[in-house]
């Protein structure tokens, strides 16, 4: 005798096998490691990631630049910025908006085709865009230790140090 409806006993029965499938993969079980092993290793990799901040794709606000203080101007953005994982930087000069790009290989760490918005600025506001320019283009290395990243010349001098900012 054939079913009057041929296509919900065909789907009926492929939710049940699902289910069955689904019920016994989810009792296996990864022999030889234990659930203490399971915690260690995710405190592990939190501890080591706790212990340096990740050069891409942090926002890192800039605190001195030439060994001399940053501040934040009324009205205006602070000074920081943001590799992505393309090789593209952006940021703010702390007056206008900037942007490039970066090349990174071990801990030398390059910017080229720097360029930035032109809006007028007080002129300490420009002095400091010039500065942070300046710093990014003559940057060859780079060193981090945990939330402080420096930026530093082909002779391994800082020009720039800068730290996470939380974005939330």
């Amino acid at each position: 005798m054939l079913s009057r409806f041929p296509l919900l006993t065909v789907t009926a029965a492929l939710a049940a096998a699902l289910a069955a499938t689904l019920a016994v993969s989810g009792c296996a079980t990864n022999p030889g490691a234990s659930d203490t092993q399971a915690v260690a290793d995710t405190q592990a990799a939190g501890d080591s990631q706790a212990a340096s901040e990740a050069l891409v794709g942090t926002y890192w606000k800039l605190m001195t630049l030439d060994g001399k203080p940053v501040a934040v101007a009324d009205n205006q953005r602070e000074a920081h910025l943001v590799l992505d994982g393309q090789g593209r930087v952006t940021g703010s000069t702390g007056c206008n908006r900037l942007m490039g790009s970066y090349m990174l290989e071990a801990d030398a760490l390059t910017f080229s085709q720097l360029a930035s918005t032109r809006m007028a600025c007080p002129a300490e506001m420009m002095a400091l865009e010039q500065a942070w320019l300046a710093a990014l283009s003559d940057t060859a290395h780079y060193s981090i230790s945990g939330q402080r990243l420096v930026l530093e010349d082909a002779n391994e001098q800082p020009l720039a140090e800068l730290k996470v900012n939380a974005l939330y």
